[in-house]
C-alpha cells in the first residue's frame, strides 16, 4: 500500500481502510475506489491523505485499535463525558492485547480539525502499547489507559484562543497553558470516580527527568511510571502531529528528538523500548537509499525496524536486513498537510 496526500488523490484509487467522517457515519468503505466527490468531501475534512492500494501487495496491515473505536473514544471526549471515555480506555485495553502486531508502521489518517482529541486517543494507544512492552498487568494497563486517554482533560479550561494560537505564546498565555494537568487533576478528583493513580499521572505527565518539567518540578524518583509513559507518547504524538503553529515532524526525526532527550525529559530506558515499536519509516512513504536509489516502504522488519524492504523505482525489493552495506538516507514523503 502507498501513503498519497490528499491533494494528489486520483480517481479510481482504492482504499485500504474504511473512512469515516467526524460523525462516526462510513464516507467509503476499504476496497472502494475514489470518485471526484469523494475526493471533494476528504479535502474538506482536512484529512492529510489515505493509505491506497498498489497492483502488488505484499501484506494487508490490520489496525491495532479499530477506527470505529478511535471514533467513539473522540466523541466522548468531545461531550466530556468521563464515563464513557473510561469505559473505552478499558476496550482499548483489550483491543491491543487481541491484536497481532503492536507495532506502530503507519501514518495517523486522522483529521487535524480535531486535533484535542485526535492526539489524546492516539496518546492512550501508544501509551498502552508501551505499557504492554513494559509488562504491566491487565488492571494497571486500563488505569494507564484511563490516564492517557483523560490526560488534556484540562485544556477544556484554558481559552481555545490560547491553545490555537499560531504564534509564540506570551509568558501569561504559557503559564496557562501549564496549568492544565492540575485542571484536569481538580476535575476528576472532585466529580468522577477515577483511581488515585489515574489521576496523578494525568498530573505529572510534563515533568521531567532532571526536574524541569511542571507543575511540581519532580525529579525522575518521584515521576509515577504511568506519568513517564505517557510523557513519551504525549511528545512523540504532538511532534509528529501538523499544528496550525507548526509542521509535523517525520518519526524518525521524532525518535531521534526522544533519545536526545533522554535522562534530560525523558526515562532512558522507556524511550529504548517504545523505539522497538515505532517504525521510524513507515509503510507507504517514499525513501531515498545510501545507493541513490529510491523506492517505497512496503514491508518492515519486526526485529530492526529501521531496515525495513524497499521496492525500488523499477519494481525490484530491497531487504535492507539483507543489504547491511545500504542504509536509508532520507524521507522522502512530505507529511506537511
Amino acid at each position: 500500500m502507498r501513503y498519497v496526500k490528499a491533494e494528489h488523490l486520483e480517481k479510481g484509487m482504492v482504499l485500504v481502510y474504511t473512512l469515516y467522517d467526524n460523525n462516526e457515519k462510513i464516507l467509503l468503505k476499504a476496497n472502494r475506489k475514489l470518485t471526484q466527490n469523494y475526493i471533494n468531501r476528504i479535502q474538506q475534512l482536512d484529512i492529510m491523505g489515505l493509505y491506497v492500494f498498489e497492483d502488488d501487495e505484499i501484506c494487508e496491515h490490520t489496525p491495532t485499535v479499530s477506527e470505529q473505536t478511535r471514533l467513539k473514544a473522540i466523541k466522548s471526549l468531545k461531550r466530556l463525558n468521563i464515563d464513557d471515555c473510561i469505559y473505552i480506555a478499558n476496550n482499548i485495553v483489550e483491543e491491543i492485547r487481541e491484536s497481532e502486531s503492536m507495532i506502530v508502521e503507519t501514518i495517523n489518517l486522522s483529521s487535524y480539525d480535531n486535533y484535542t482529541y485526535t492526539h489524546s486517543v492516539n496518546v492512550d494507544i501508544l501509551s498502552v502499547i508501551l505499557g504492554v512492552a513494559c509488562g504491566l498487568r491487565d488492571d494497571e494497563l486500563r488505569r494507564l489507559s484511563q490516564a492517557a486517554l483523560l490526560h488534556d482533560i484540562g485544556k477544556t479550561c484554558v481559552p481555545i484562543e490560547i491553545l490555537n494560537k499560531p504564534g509564540k505564546l506570551t509568558e501569561e498565555e504559557f503559564a496557562e497553558v501549564k496549568k492544565h494537568p492540575q485542571y484536569g487533576y481538580n476535575m476528576l478528583k472532585d466529580n468522577y470516580d477515577v483511581s488515585s493513580v489515574t489521576r496523578n499521572a494525568i498530573l505529572s505527565h510534563h515533568e521531567n527527568e532532571d526536574g524541569s518539567g511542571y507543575p511540581r518540578n519532580l525529579t525522575s524518583e518521584h515521576i509515577h511510571l504511568f506519568a513517564k509513559i505517557i510523557h513519551i507518547a504525549d511528545v512523540y504524538d504532538a511532534l509528529t502531529t501538523k499544528r496550525v503553529y507548526k509542521d509535523a515532524m517525520n518519526p524518525a526525526d521524532a525518535l531521534e528528538y526522544l533519545m536526545g532527550n533522554a535522562e534530560r525529559m525523558f526515562d532512558k530506558e522507556l524511550v529504548t523500548i517504545f523505539m522497538d515499536y515505532i517504525a521510524p519509516y513507515p509503510l507507504g512513504v517514499q525513501v531515498e537509499l545510501s545507493t541513490g536509489q529510491k523506492g517505497l516502504v512496503v514491508k518492515n522488519n519486526r526485529k530492526m525496524l529501521s531496515r525495513p524492504i524497499v521496492r525500488l523505482e523499477g519494481g525490484a525489493l530491497v531487504d535492507l536486513m539483507e543489504h547491511l552495506d545500504i542504509t536509508i538516507v532520507k524521507l522522502l514523503t512530505n507529511l506537511n498537510a
